[in-house]
């Protein structure tokens, strides 16, 4: 009679909602905040605060650069004692992806160019690639380790009317080549689209959780540090958020850029400029 192995005991403050992600209808994309680790807790509590959801997972990887993971949402917060390397930072996403290979073999016939090759880790297994468009983003695959067990999904004391999206702006030429190219990469379409009326030619495209600006309007195209996008109609009730390059007066315009609590920038729009059939101005 044989005995299975024991499980290895998971690191303290271990857990995942969904620890295998074979079950995902589509990859899942992340926006990386990296950080050091004695902010981690800070950082979580603002973008629970900020959506409000809780995070669905929070993974210390002691083995693997020290490092310690946690989502909340579309942000995914990678904490660390050391320094981190020039490709970490480099790289723009973290994407979720049902089976790693599968991802790989899918993403081939784009011209996606594999940097880093598939290997094991505790989570399950990871590569990084560069997108046509020169974008960095790491693929990972998550497996549950032995006798891991599911945690259930917290439910948040106050749901908040908000939505966080990962923004990514390009030039009003290279926008439809762009949106066609991110629905590929992200095996998702394009569920909004909107054209703010405005001082410049603007086109907005969200796919899952990107928000795609297409502009040569100085105001975005100026602003490549803004990597977050927040659609609110109660822009004054963000958590921690502060106006930058407008008034705060101005806080309840159509669009305007915010700083979040963690210091990373966010434009903010109202839903309502993707209400089909009406156009809405900036």
């Amino acid at each position: 009679m044989s005995i299975a192995p024991a499980a290895t005991p998971l690191p303290d403050r271990w857990f995942r909602t969904t620890p295998d992600s074979a079950g995902l209808t589509r990859p899942r994309l992340l926006a990386r905040s990296l950080i050091d680790v004695g902010r981690l807790d800070e950082n979580i509590r603002g973008y629970e605060q900020l959506t409000g959801m809780a995070g669905d997972l929070r993974m210390p990887i002691p083995d693997f650069g020290g490092l310690e993971l946690a989502a909340v949402d579309t942000m995914l917060l990678i904490a660390s004692a050391r320094p981190f390397t020039p490709i970490q930072r480099q790289t723009a996403y973290s994407v979720i992806v049902p089976s790693l290979d599968a991802e790989l073999d899918r993403l081939r016939p784009t011209g996606t160019e594999v940097l880093e090759p598939p290997e094991t880790i505790l989570p399950g297994s990871r590569a990084r690639v560069r997108y046509p468009d020169g974008s960095i983003a790491e693929l990972v695959e998550h497996r549950p380790q032995p006798g891991e067990v599911a945690r259930p999904p917290v439910v948040a004391a106050e749901r908040r009317e908000v939505c966080l999206l990962l923004r990514k702006a390009v030039s009003r030429a290279a926008f439809d080549d762009t949106v066609a190219l991110y629905e590929t990469l992200l095996d998702t379409p394009v569920t909004d689209r909107a054209r703010p009326v405005g001082p410049h030619d603007i086109e907005l495209a969200c796919i899952g959780a990107l928000l795609l600006v297409g502009t040569d309007g100085p105001e975005y195209t100026e602003t490549g540090a803004v990597r977050l996008a927040v659609l609110t109609s109660t822009p004054r009730d963000l958590p921690g958020a502060q106006p930058l390059a407008y008034s705060a007066a101005q806080a309840t315009s159509r669009h305007h850029v915010v700083r979040l609590h963690d210091g990373w920038r966010a434009e903010i729009w109202d839903p309502a400029v993707f209400t089909p059939g009406r156009t809405v101005g900036t």
